[in-house]
């Protein structure tokens, strides 16, 4: 597997039509191609005269590719075989990012965690949200930093990390999975938005419920 960066396109074009060009590049032939993958899109406006997209593309092929990188094409998964002897089921703290995410890999693994919330459920949430914004009535539990989702919820949906972990891709599959747009797995800048952000954290409650989680 070969990582083909800074592939310049200027035009909308199909997903295809993105590694013709990336293979007119790197001189490769098309028909060397076993796979592919993008991996991450930007928008280069540097210069307002020639505004393009910068593309990041994954190809395996057999035959070797000059100035371009080597990559692992290993997929991590988040279920792994578990052998456990206690029937002790874990505790979660607090329905965050880290805690929901928690919950969905240990449910996804059947160990049936527990999760504990001070918070309503985000739904509920909103609605105080919007009744704070609206009267200045603050609901101590459960507001723009309390309550399921996290404080991040009702922030705008940035996906932004300082680490280039491989299970970063995990996160970003696992929200689309949840409902969110499937750009966010190419996009150099992800984002999700708020009113995206409230059904997807719901659709992860509804989901562990349904792996036995107890909230």
């Amino acid at each position: 597997m070969y990582r083909l960066e800074n592939i310049k396109i200027r035009d909308n074009l199909k997903e295809k039509q993105i590694l013709e060009k990336a293979c007119k590049q790197y001189k490769i032939n098309m028909d060397d191609v076993k796979s592919y993958n993008i991996v991450r899109c930007s928008i280069d406006a540097r210069n307002k005269d020639d505004i393009y997209y910068n593309y990041t593309i994954d190809v395996e092929t057999s035959c070797k590719i000059r100035n371009a990188k080597m990559v692992s094409n290993e997929k991590l998964s988040l279920i792994e075989k578990v052998e456990r002897k206690s029937n002790l089921r874990p505790v979660i703290v607090g329905a965050g990012p880290a805690g929901l995410f928690c919950a969905l890999v240990l449910a996804y693994n059947g160990l049936k965690p527990i999760l504990v919330e001070q918070g309503k459920q985000v739904e509920e949430r909103q609605k105080d949200v919007e009744e704070f914004l609206k009267t200045g009535k603050l609901n101590v539990n459960s507001n723009v930093q309390f309550g399921e989702g996290g404080a991040g919820t009702f922030s705008d949906g940035k996906l932004t990390t300082g680490i280039s972990n491989n299970f970063c891709r995990n996160v970003l599959e696992e929200f689309v999975k949840f409902g969110a747009p499937e750009q966010i797995l190419i996009s150099n800048k992800p984002h999700i938005g708020t009113d995206n952000l409230v059904k997807i954290v719901a659709n992860m409650r509804k989901e562990i419920i349904r792996l036995r989680t107890e909230i």
